[in-house]
């Protein structure tokens, strides 16, 4: 393998052949099942334009298909691939040759492509989102080039699915709609898709939904250019109804060169975005969903998923957050005794001052994630690494967390002296997801983490665990040890200025045998 030959070490290539775009995603894959995503390519092919009524498909999409496989293929190759797991979706799927189709492009490319069905391509769509976004029960949908997936999920298990037999390509031929868009073939566009989405009985059980592929993630693109948005994070992000509706508005009144120009727009789907826009607010119009969360997994992330969970045969992890917690600790090395030892240490501290902190098992889950997560900076450099920390937590994918609680994560994590103090405002709502009482409860976290952390700064475990007192005066801790332990309750009490600042007490610290 190239970058390694890390034993149990295996990489794998994921394609798949959509009807707008081919995609090919490689992923190294760890002895412990850790995972992470080393290439991401996309070209867009526009395999369902200018099919015949009967699904056959053009002569030159075809071709060109085959020469991004055969790219694919060479990429693979020379990245030391071990496998490559190939699917490929709607445009295939309606051709009448679809057997021939399969046979050359796997002759031509040595790649053996599976065709899924309508069914399959939105069972791992629930598989991706499931197993990485935050929601627990949620409607998603997913407008590609030639289909529509929409999925119906309730505390994680799967309830409804259909397929709609149009997307953004073939509902722009369907509706001719060519750089400027008549306000007739808007009206006809709506009056289609709600004919259509009115044949699905169970959608309006659903209160959020779930958007993904490329139409959602230019959505989201989109809204957080114009509120100057950060963080400048896809996944997880969050919309409102009428701001989905605002948007559609604006796009229907411009012409191809404006939508190019409009911030946040991506430019190979500008010709063919407004039907996509149009079938997300259909949906939300005619459900009253009043919010929208963003994710960039789906079927590439959902053969992910069944790949590492072929043992089992249930590819629905038991914790999204815990899973992407442990595989963050495996691929980057980080130093599990002392991340697990100072988050218990830290957990034992929240627990015994609730009644003082007055927080909650909310913020308890946060400061989990911190604890476990503050030294994640160190595969950058061990340098200013809380600096790296905060950035790596906000980029590293931190499954099942919206972005509040991610903000609010990385603020805690990167708590080096008042390191998590600066940025802050940056982060406020409304171009960020924090709101001004955060600055408390970050304070309050970043404390007791610091605290945990100094605690066993010789790494050797020495402070077992603590107990801690208070009264109107002091905080008091007291140590039971294993071994010397001064230079550790040293390191704590260096936070007495902060203990008397945040909870006007002072801090007392004694060792116990």
């Amino acid at each position: 393998m190239s970058d390694g030959e890390d034993a149990g070490m295996k990489r794998i290539g994921i394609i798949d052949l959509g009807s707008n775009s081919v995609r090919l995603i490689i992923m190294d894959i760890g002895a412990e099942g850790d995972y992470h995503q080393i290439d991401n390519v996309k070209e867009t092919v526009r395999l369902v334009e200018n099919a015949a009524p009967d699904g056959t498909l053009d002569p030159n999409n075809l071709r060109l298909a085959l020469e991004t496989l055969s790219f694919f293929a060479r990429l693979c190759r020379v990245r030391q691939v071990d496998e490559i797991l190939a699917v490929a979706t709607a445009a295939v799927r309606r051709a009448p040759n679809h057997t021939e189709i399969l046979m050359l492009l796997e002759r031509e490319t040595s790649i053996k492509i599976r065709l899924l069905t309508g069914e399959e391509e939105g069972h791992l769509d629930y598989v991706g989102v499931a197993n990485t976004v935050f929601p627990e029960t949620a409607l998603i949908i997913d407008v590609g080039g030639g289909s529509t997936k929409l999925v119906g999920y309730d505390r994680r298990l799967k309830k409804h699915g259909a397929t709609l037999p149009f997307g953004i390509v073939t509902l722009t031929e369907m509706f001719n709609m060519g750089d400027t868009i008549q306000s007739e073939q808007v009206v006809a566009l709506g009056d289609y898709i709600g004919r259509e989405l009115g044949f699905i009985p169970w959608l309006d059980k659903y209160e959020i939904m779930v958007a993904l592929g490329g139409t959602a993630r230019t959505l989201a693109r989109i809204d957080r250019r114009r509120r100057g948005y950060r963080p400048d994070i896809t996944h997880g992000y969050e919309m409102d109804a009428e701001a989905v509706a605002g948007i559609y508005r604006r796009l229907i009144n411009l012409d191809i060169e404006g939508r190019r120009r409009m911030p946040g727009m991506s430019l190979e789907r500008a010709d063919v975005i407004v039907p996509g826009f149009a079938v997300i607010n259909k949906v939300l119009e005619m459900t009253g969903i009043s919010k929208i969360v963003t994710s960039i997994s789906g079927i590439r992330n959902g053969l992910l998923f069944e790949y590492l969970t072929q043992d089992s045969q249930d590819p629905i992890v038991p914790s999204v957050l815990m899973h992407s917690i442990d595989n963050l600790i495996y691929y980057y090395g980080i130093e599990e005794p002392h991340a697990r030892h100072v988050s218990n240490l830290a957990l034992s501290l929240f627990d015994q001052l609730q009644n003082l902190h007055r927080l909650t098992s909310y913020e308890r889950r946060l400061l989990i994630i911190a604890s476990l997560l503050h030294e994640i900076g160190y595969a950058v450099n061990h340098e200013n690494y809380f600096k790296h920390t905060f950035y790596m937590l906000l980029n590293a994918r931190v499954n099942g967390l919206n972005h509040r609680e991610l903000v609010t994560a990385a603020f805690v994590a990167a708590s080096h002296e008042r390191y998590y103090l600066q940025g802050f405002r940056e982060y406020l709502a409304p171009t960020g997801p924090l709101e001004k009482r955060d600055m408390g409860t970050i304070m309050t976290l970043a404390l007791i983490l610091r605290l945990a952390k100094s605690l066993d700064k010789g790494r050797s475990g020495a402070v077992e665990r603590i107990n801690a007192a208070y009264d109107e005066r002091v905080i008091r801790l007291s140590l039971y040890t294993a071994g010397k332990s001064a230079l550790e309750a040293r390191a704590a009490l260096g936070h007495g200025a902060d203990c008397k600042a945040l909870f006007k007490r002072e801090l007392e610290i004694e060792s116990l045998p």
